[in-house]
């Protein structure tokens, strides 16, 4: 009698199981759907860090090469009596080499995280288990027929998960954001200062063209470097935040908008958005 009683409870769990794929399954979304979307979202998270990164870390490592050369090429061409303005130059040179020092080291943490996130995927631990997860198992699929489910859940945990993963990348480059700001700005000052010094000062020696070519790329570089590091905090945080107001978004309104924003379709990026605007 035991034994039947037990073979019957069996045979309900493996009948519900058949029910949940069978039925409830055409009452929520598709598990395609989920799955795309769950993918879209962490490629959404995860795709402008990288992108962000990679622009710092080609601006830092070679853009700025030929920077680097023009300012000590001129620097080398000054006459004697230019000691002030070379001395200038000079200084503002180390600033730029060490903010995109600075700023080559936090893009290169940025681009290994987001490249091993968009690599690996979005992590999945919500496998049915009949044995650890057969008791909350009529609970779940509950909550997927009114639309709190499994992927609600797989949702959660990964969002939660990204947060994880970039908190340490953020507080990297909050770490480093006081020394990339101040070398910009002085640099940027003594880029300036190279450019007004025969203007402002009277008896001095006339500033040498190549001087003030190479203080006004030293200016043009600086605000480069700036954008770079901040885009990439900025990058970091507004994933952060589209990740966690997004939760809520049904995955086949996700799936849907990712379709629309991949084609070529008439108007701007913002009204394409709009269509399916809630």
């Amino acid at each position: 009698m035991v034994f039947r009683s037990a073979l019957q409870a069996i045979l309900v769990m493996g009948h519900a199981v058949a029910i949940d794929s069978e039925i409830i399954s055409d009452l929520v979304t598709s598990s395609t759907d989920e799955a795309r979307a769950l993918d879209i979202k962490n490629q959404d998270f995860w795709q402008p860090m990288l992108d962000s990164a990679e622009t710092a870390k080609m601006s830092s490592a070679y853009t700025h090469l030929s920077v680097y050369e023009e300012i000590e090429s001129a620097v080398l061409l000054l006459p004697e009596e230019n000691t002030h303005v070379r001395g200038l130059l000079e200084e503002g040179l180390r600033r730029l080499r060490r903010a995109d020092q600075l700023v080559f080291q936090q893009a290169l943490e940025s681009s290994e995280v987001a490249s091993q996130q968009l690599l690996a995927g979005p992590q999945d631990g919500s496998a049915f288990s009949f044995m650890t997860g057969g008791q909350n198992y009529f609970a779940q699929a509950i909550r997927r027929f009114v639309g709190f489910g499994r992927y609600g859940e797989r949702l959660g945990k990964q969002v939660h998960q990204r947060q994880a993963e970039v908190t340490p990348v953020l507080r990297g480059a909050v770490a480093v954001t006081g020394n990339v700001l101040v070398d910009c700005r002085e640099g940027s000052k003594l880029a300036f200062d190279v450019l007004k010094y025969d203007i402002y000062n009277s008896g001095v020696p006339k500033t040498p063209d190549v001087a003030k070519s190479a203080a006004n790329r030293l200016v043009d570089a600086i605000a480069e470097t700036r954008h770079n590091f901040m885009q990439g905090v900025i990058s970091a945080a507004g994933s952060l935040a589209q990740d966690s107001e997004n939760k809520e978004i049904p995955p086949t309104v996700t799936v849907t908008r990712a379709l629309v924003n991949g084609l070529d379709l008439p108007g701007s990026q913002k009204d394409k958005t709009n269509l399916f605007h809630f």
